[in-house]
């Protein structure tokens, strides 16, 4: 087995032994000018929300950001919109003439919408880009009597469907594609995963539990093609832990981060559970979103991050108070994760107010792990693998820190000249320390294995004091 080229430790999956440590969530870094993206528009008056997509578009140079927007009747006015940054920070939004708005005289910077009402988008880049004509490809939730023909197409309640754009603003078909059934109120979370080939869609599911309460759970759904999606299978609900079934998912926001799943799981408690008399709504009352970290190396089996730590808490007051819907994905820019989300300012505004806002981290930088007693040192062990790249390891290190290195054969027996005492400790913060040893004043690192050694798996050990370590990536050997 070769190293797959990171590893995020946001699991033991990828360790054999670790002793003295404790895994601790890394928390994410509220950009000061929230809400970076504002209601302004007639077709914005009660929510702009993260649901949608934010890209950097390589061919533009630009940061793209597709939105949800809800018109002044929330169940009827929920479309598509879009917008423009240098920055990802600083958003303009083109007035276009793709699609107008009722009671509005002008252009919009609606791409898809009213008419078939979309929610919870979810945008993703065409990972074909030889197929010109559907280099943007998108996933949404619409209800049937939006559609004249939904009787003849055998569709009945809520739907999920696809579109597709050569420009990322001009998207056909208008009404859109069917896709798979079921009430999928939540961000359309999509993607590519390029070890089977296939699209994956995490879509939320109301359904009804044993005992006749409205829950919430996420299902997976796969296709080759974006367009004839296979059967569903339920991935992740709350549970007794939880609190459930008064605890409810609210969403799944999942990306595929170099090999592995890295996802975030909103939760909230509901305060009441009131059926108005038609039967139609359900009042849980305010829900205050709390999210916690997942992560899977399949994209099937989910595993709670650090004995559920929480990672993003609503604010006391002002922007974050209700906790944060987060955008599908996060996005990967220079050395920094960007993560988009939506959140009201108030409490006290339901179904109305939500705002798009940014927090951050360091790349790669999730998790952490360090001593659980701080004087003694803690142990990390890998799974005996192939390095034919040298790992380098991304580590916050404290004031009197230090990590070193140290290489094993299968038998545990550490490697002449690979010991903890050859390494050059590691006693600055960085992202992409180089693993190195010494002998006679002169630094060496993997290139000095024997061929027979290279091609045996080795037990890579990390031992640190005082320090935090977040992540190893590979670069090319030279």
């Amino acid at each position: 087995m070769k190293f797959p080229g990171l590893e995020l430790f946001l699991d033991d999956v990828g360790l054999t032994d670790r002793r003295n440590v404790r895994r601790v969530v890394m928390q994410p870094r509220m950009h000061r000018s929230n809400p970076v993206l504002r209601r302004e528009h007639p077709w914005e008056e009660s929510h702009v929300a993260a649901y949608g997509g934010i890209h950097f578009d390589a061919h533009r140079q630009r940061f793209r950001m597709w939105y949800n927007a809800f018109g002044a009747s929330y169940y009827d006015q929920q479309m598509l919109a879009y917008a423009e940054s240098e920055d990802g920070i600083h958003w303009e939004k083109p007035l276009l003439t793709q699609r107008s708005y009722p009671g509005h005289d002008g252009r919009t910077n609606l791409l898809f919408g009213p008419e078939c009402n979309v929610h919870g988008p979810g945008v993703i880049e065409n990972p074909d880009q030889g197929d010109e004509e559907r280099r943007w490809l998108l996933l949404f939730d619409s209800y049937d009597r939006f559609r004249p023909d939904a009787a003849a197409q055998g569709i009945t309640g809520r739907w999920s469907y696809t579109a597709s754009s050569a420009d990322g603003l001009h998207w056909t078909p208008e009404m859109g594609v069917p896709a798979f059934a079921g009430k999928a109120d939540s961000a359309q979370c999509v993607l590519w995963d390029p070890t089977i080939r296939r699209f994956r869609a995490y879509s939320r599911l109301t359904t009804t539990d044993a005992l006749g309460q409205r829950i919430r759970t996420f299902r997976l759904l796969e296709s080759k093609d974006f367009t004839r999606w296979e059967a569903p299978r339920e991935i992740f609900r709350p549970d007794a832990q939880d609190g459930a079934p008064d605890t409810q998912l609210q969403q799944l926001a999942i990306s595929y981060y170099d090999g592995i799943y890295v996802g975030f799981a909103t939760l909230f408690r509901i305060s009441q559970y009131v059926v108005d008399p038609a039967g139609r709504h359900i009042d849980e009352g305010a829900q205050i979103d709390h999210t916690e970290l997942i992560t899977s190396r399949d994209g099937v089996r989910f595993d709670r991050v650090a004995e559920r730590q929480s990672f993003l808490e609503p604010a006391p007051s002002g922007f974050g108070a209700t906790g944060y819907r987060l955008a599908p994905h996060v996005l990967v820019h220079g050395d920094e994760v960007r993560i988009y989300v939506s959140s009201n300012r108030s409490r006290t505004g339901r179904w109305k107010g939500l705002e798009i806002g940014l927090a951050t981290l360091e790349k790669d930088r999730f998790v952490a792990l360090q001593p659980e007693r701080m004087r003694e040192p803690a142990l990390v062990e890998l799974t005996p693998m192939v390095y034919d790249r040298l790992p380098q390891l991304n580590a916050t290190i404290g004031k009197a820190g230090r990590v070193r290195a140290e290489l094993a054969d299968m038998n545990g027996i550490p490697l002449n000249g690979f010991t903890r005492d050859d390494a050059v400790a590691l006693e600055t913060d960085a992202r992409n320390h180089p693993l190195r040893w010494q002998a006679d004043g002169q630094d060496y690192d993997l290139a000095r294995l024997s061929k027979k050694e290279c091609q045996q798996p080795l037990r890579l050990r990390l031992w640190f004091e005082q320090s935090q370590i977040h992540a190893l990536r590979q670069t090319e050997v030279t």
